[in-house]
């Protein structure tokens, strides 16, 4: 059965329709970790892993190899309505993120692009529709997020900011979330970010993967520019290290 790829745009659009339909969603990316993570001692050996993707290990606090972290990857994953994928045929992670798709029978609805989140974050449009919604910001970056949203964009339903800065983190942000009275989460926290994503879905919210797009608007208003102004692409540093 072939899915259907949303474009980025019309991604913005149908995250407004099921706001306003207030409809439980998930809309989660595979990155390049979360293909690793998802692959490893499953589709590819952890031997493998350890050697051709060492960097994986303890990104963001998560010590490989856990199986236990991959079944809560991969249920996260069968929770996405939508799901986000690399595209292009040359990447490498692309054929690994293929087979976690296949070897899992992930049956989302519609296919994105993985970084169509760093894109909308860079267009007036994203900015416009979430004004007056009632979010949640979950992510290391979630407390200067909700500075740069509600000085800049004037945003003014922001109800609560989740920090979760390591794996270590997952379930005190997952309590904190269950405790909220929201609509949308935009969820920046890699790995976890992804189960917590799934978990605002179950619980009967709308939850959106934003991840890098959280980096891209604050840093940009650290330049002082509007984040479709912005012609850079956003910094990631070692952080999540000096968080465990």
């Amino acid at each position: 059965m072939t899915i259907e790829t949303i474009q980025t745009l019309d991604l913005l659009d149908a995250w407004r329709d099921i706001i306003e339909r207030q409809e439980p969603h998930a809309s989660i990316r595979i990155g390049d970790v979360e293909a690793a993570v998802a692959a490893h001692g499953a589709i590819l050996t952890n031997r493998f892993v350890q050697r051709m993707y060492g960097w994986a290990d303890n990104f963001y606090g998560l010590s490989l190899p856990n199986p236990e972290a991959r079944e809560r990857l991969v249920s996260a994953f069968k929770q996405a309505d939508f799901l986000g994928r690399l595209e292009q045929p040359e990447w490498y992670f692309r054929p690994i993120a293929d087979m976690v798709i296949d070897y899992y029978e992930l049956k989302p609805k519609r296919l994105f692009y993985a970084f169509d989140n760093f894109y909308l974050s860079k267009t007036r449009e994203f900015y416009d529709s979430f004004r007056e919604t009632k979010v949640i910001l979950v992510g290391r970056t979630a407390a200067n997020l909700k500075e740069v949203l509600v000085k800049r964009y004037d945003w003014r339903g922001i109800v609560a900011v989740i920090d979760c800065p390591s794996w270590n983190h997952l379930e005190q942000a997952r309590i904190a979330m269950t405790r909220c009275n929201y609509d949308v989460a935009l969820v920046s926290a890699s790995i976890p970010g992804k189960i917590l994503t799934a978990h605002a879905k179950v619980t009967g919210h709308v939850g959106i993967d934003f991840g890098s797009g959280a980096d891209t608007c604050v840093q940009a208003d650290a330049d002082n520019q509007n984040a479709w102004e912005w012609k850079k692409h956003p910094v990631y540093g070692q952080w999540w290290k000096d968080k465990t």
